[in-house]
């Protein structure tokens, strides 16, 4: 049955212009995940009038190719700018954005490509072949695994302090209090908003990374006049060239950290309202 249904698909698919349409699916959604404040949700919703002359296997195709271009598309900026592009980029800036200020951009954008590319590829077949039996699992989570999960969140997230941590405690705190702002979802009650309406929706996540990274770069760089002149790069302008080779090689050797890496997204992602901003942190 998984086999037919598989063998189905790809005759659906196997065709030139739903590929040709797939790849300028990928290829906006890059541009959409790259560009910081433009969100994946928004590039697929600008992608459906598109889609509405399209036999329903190509359009389903083309949006979702925009959805997997576009996650790929945030660790561009995360890794060039330090700001990352989408939530689910928000780890591979920790080390991407270093790395390009160390002069190896190109090995991290090719360590993020083919670490991103791998990923999928493992939770696909995954999802293809045991799907049913995974969103039983999901199912069965209830509230006080919920919260279990978020505890060991906030665990991991003041882990990320190091020595530091009171600061990651402090951080953890001050981001369960920006979220209180705006209606809550469970009763539907006003919390935080202040009388007015428009922080009624809260803050949303895009601005908060902008302005949590940005910021944060901008007073960096700003502390002396030699830090703000800086450029992005210890060695000035370079020319980006994506580094396959090496990138493949540095994937190939940390294979483990690959595969976990995908079984821990495959399973937070079927888990209902959990997506790639709660799986990479």
């Amino acid at each position: 049955m998984i086999l037919e249904n598989i063998l189905g698909a790809v005759a659906e698919l196997a065709t030139i212009q739903t590929v040709v349409l797939m790849m300028v699916g990928v290829a906006g959604g890059l541009i959409a995940g790259a560009i910081p404040g433009f969100t994946i949700a928004m590039a697929v919703v600008l992608t459906l009038p598109f889609t509405f002359g399209m036999p329903a296997s190509q359009g389903l195709a083309t949006m979702v190719s925009v959805l997997v271009g576009g996650l790929s598309g945030g660790l561009m900026a995360g890794i060039m700018t330090g700001i990352p592009g989408t939530p689910s980029s928000v780890a591979t800036t920790f080390d991407g954005f270093p790395m390009a200020r160390k002069g190896e951009p190109g090995l991290a954008l090719g360590i993020g490509v083919w670490s991103s590319f791998s990923g999928g590829i493992i939770s696909a077949i995954l999802l293809v072949t045991l799907a049913p039996q995974l969103a039983r699992i999901g199912l069965e989570f209830n509230p006080w695994d919920y919260f279990m999960l978020v505890m060991f969140a906030l665990t991991i997230t003041a882990s990320l302090a190091g020595k530091d941590l009171i600061k990651g405690l402090i951080a953890g705190v001050l981001g369960l209090l920006i979220r209180t702002v705006g209606e809550d979802e469970a009763v539907g009650m006003a919390r935080f908003n202040f009388g007015t309406d428009s922080l009624l929706q809260g803050f949303d996540f895009i601005a908060v990374l902008i302005g949590l990274f940005a910021f944060s770069q901008l007073l960096s760089d700003v502390q002396d006049r030699a830090s703000a002149r800086k450029s992005l790069t210890e060695r000035g302008s370079v020319h980006v060239r994506i580094e396959h080779r090496r990138a493949v090689k540095e994937v190939v050797k940390r294979w483990t950290t690959v595969v976990r890496s995908a079984l821990i997204g495959v399973f937070t992602g079927i888990l209902p309202g959990a997506g790639g901003s709660i799986a990479n942190i």
